[in-house]
């Protein structure tokens, strides 16, 4: 009891304390206030959505979308072409947009595998990256011509050559690296200690491939031009060690994805325990700080062609696999207040119709979170934001100041696109329909999940 005593009282210096970054405003999504009708896009009320769909909802934001697409392709011309990274978001209505504007495929399954040319993805146009490629999937690779089978570790190689083998083919072959900034485990072949020059020169002794591309992610999210040449480096540096030891020259260069969103940013323990315990407003990230698509993809084609040009040597052509920077900032998720409760500690509680079942990275990475109908209205309340799954961990924002809400309030959780639908669950609940807004209009993409649905392939 003293504890919680001496907690609630120093909940307001704490929470006073340091100076937040203030909110970030509905603008940055292209969103507009208007009186009477809360927040829009392109014209059409948020709140009116949900009444129209069903709450919770995805919503896709095509003018966003197109713009991201452009970003990465910008004064790229030949030399460095894009390939949407499937496992972000794999909408099959997202996924035709990006494909309608040039972007490629990169895919990490049987499945994402099967879809993009189910799509009509051209084979050339298709990546195939993974660490449990299975033997089918790649017969189908490399009998349809995609563009690259990236191995990810040594011992896949020989699965790789095996299948080459049987239906006739040389394999267009990329061998994915860890530099030593970024992941390793699971991931990819060191640089450090000389393992990724030994899977290098296996490969090149394999008459059953024809190895064209060195591949290789930094893993965590890229938000700065320091990180972004910490990987440019290690590519390139292994590049020359490849070039002295073998005279091997990649015909790609694929830097894979990474490149963060920049309103979205993981928090540190110390941020949730001060905003959990103390209520202290959670302070958004910079986002002017981080590199912007176009800047990345610039610097990228600079540093390689300066690097090469130094050097006397020919560059590579650049391949790029972006999935959050590409599609998160262009989708929300919807979703309104079922109920409200107030604890006998003073923790207000808004129970919402979504939670960690459709939103799970919120749970340790900023996420603006926008009252849509009470949008201008002055905060009221410091809730608390739980979903509707019976788990204590259901939380998604601990400590939230917004207006005073009613049940049927709605509220919109940003940079919903990237990882929120492939890692949702229909955890007690259906999953939502997805649509997209385009030119003042709402089309659906996904149609929401019944309870049938959840039954169907039950005997």
């Amino acid at each position: 009891m003293l504890k919680q005593k001496l907690k609630q009282a120093l909940r307001p210096l704490v929470a006073a304390s340091g100076s937040p970054r203030p909110p970030l405003p509905p603008s940055l999504w292209q969103l507009e206030h208007q009186p009477g009708r809360g927040l829009c896009l392109d014209g059409l009320s948020l709140h009116e959505l949900l009444s129209r769909w069903g709450s919770p909802l995805h919503v896709v934001h095509a003018g966003a979308l197109a713009q991201k697409a452009a970003a990465f392709q910008e004064g790229a011309g030949d030399a460095c072409e894009t390939f949407y990274s499937y496992k972000t978001n794999p909408v099959p209505g997202v996924l035709r947009f990006l494909h309608a504007r040039g972007i490629g495929a990169e895919v990490i399954s049987p499945y994402e595998l099967w879809l993009a040319f189910r799509l009509g993805v051209p084979a050339d146009r298709i990546i195939y990256n993974g660490p449990a490629k299975s033997v089918e999937s790649l017969r189908e690779a490399l009998t349809k011509g995609v563009r690259l089978v990236n191995a990810n570790h040594r011992e896949e190689m020989a699965k790789i050559a095996a299948v080459a083998n049987e239906v006739g083919v040389r394999a267009p072959l990329g061998i994915r690296v860890a530099p030593p900034q970024g992941w390793a485990g699971q991931f990819g072949i060191p640089i450090a200690g000389g393992e990724a020059l030994r899977a290098f020169e296996e490969a090149l002794a394999e008459p059953a491939f024809e190895v064209k591309a060195l591949h290789a992610h930094f893993g965590f999210p890229i938000r700065s031009e320091a990180q972004l040449a910490d990987l440019t480096g290690a590519v390139l540096g292994f590049c020359d060690e490849l070039h002295g030891r073998f005279r091997f020259e990649p015909t790609y260069l694929d830097f894979g994805g990474s490149l963060a969103i920049p309103t979205v940013a993981d928090m540190s323990a110390s941020e949730r325990r001060l905003n959990r315990t103390f209520l202290r407003p959670l302070s958004p990230p910079d986002h002017t700080a981080a590199v912007a698509p176009a800047a990345y993809v610039r610097r990228l084609m600079e540093a390689t062609a300066q690097h090469f040009r130094s050097r006397g040597r020919n560059a590579p052509r650049l391949l790029l696999e972006p999935g959050r920077a590409l599609t998160g900032s262009t989708q929300m998720l919807l979703a309104s207040v079922v109920e409200t409760k107030r604890a006998a500690d003073g923790t207000t509680f808004a129970i919402l119709d979504a939670g960690i079942n459709l939103a799970e990275t919120v749970r340790y990475q900023y996420h603006q979170l926008f009252p849509v109908n009470r949008y201008g209205e002055p905060p009221a309340q410091t809730y608390r934001l739980v979903g509707p799954i019976c788990s204590p961990g259901d939380i998604l924002y601990d400590a939230c100041p917004l207006p005073a809400l009613q049940p049927g309030d709605s509220l919109a959780v940003m940079d919903a696109g990237a990882y929120f639908v492939p890692f949702s669950t229909s955890f007690s609940f259906p999953q939502p329909a997805i649509v997209m807004v385009e030119d003042g209009r709402a089309r659906l993409l996904r149609r929401a999940e019944t309870f049938e649905d959840l039954v169907l392939l039950d005997e």
